[in-house]
């Protein structure tokens, strides 16, 4: 029987770039639930049989562009608190990170790139730990490597 080689979720990162070290990142720390997505942008037209205009028509898509965004959520981490704040509306690099240490040699890397977070968001609930959620944008090219 073949099984396939699963992750842990536990073992996914969204990293930053440290300021002081470039190419060192920093682990957004107590974010728990974490979201890469890598979309292409579309328009469309429908285009007509002309044997036959009363054909229903079938749509073309033209890629219109790229973009990979970030999103997550969970406790809020007051010891970064103030390292988040000042990631909203500046542009930094970013990491995703799927990085389980597994004995099986199975394809494990990284997606980064530029990009802006563009929304932080802290909540505050009676009887419950503060949580926070985010969403990062790509703001230029991102690569997919391989470790």
């Amino acid at each position: 029987m073949t099984t396939p080689s699963i992750v842990r979720g536990t073992y996914v990162s969204i990293l930053v770039e440290d300021d002081a070290n470039p190419g060192t990142y920093i682990a957004l720390c107590g974010i728990s639930a974490r979201t890469l997505t890598e979309q292409v942008n579309t328009n469309d037209v429908f285009t007509r049989n002309c044997d036959n205009p009363e054909d229903i028509p079938f749509r073309r898509l033209i890629q219109t562009g790229k973009q990979w965004d970030l999103s997550g959520s969970g406790q809020y981490n007051r010891a970064q608190g103030a390292l988040m704040g000042t990631l909203v509306g500046v542009r930094k690099n970013y990491r995703f990170l799927i990085g389980e240490p597994a004995e099986d040699a199975v394809y494990t890397s990284y997606f980064q790139g530029p990009a802006m977070m563009t929304q932080r968001q802290i909540v505050g609930n009676d009887d419950d730990f503060v949580t926070t959620e985010l969403t990062i944008g790509s703001d230029g090219e991102w690569t997919e490597t391989q470790l």
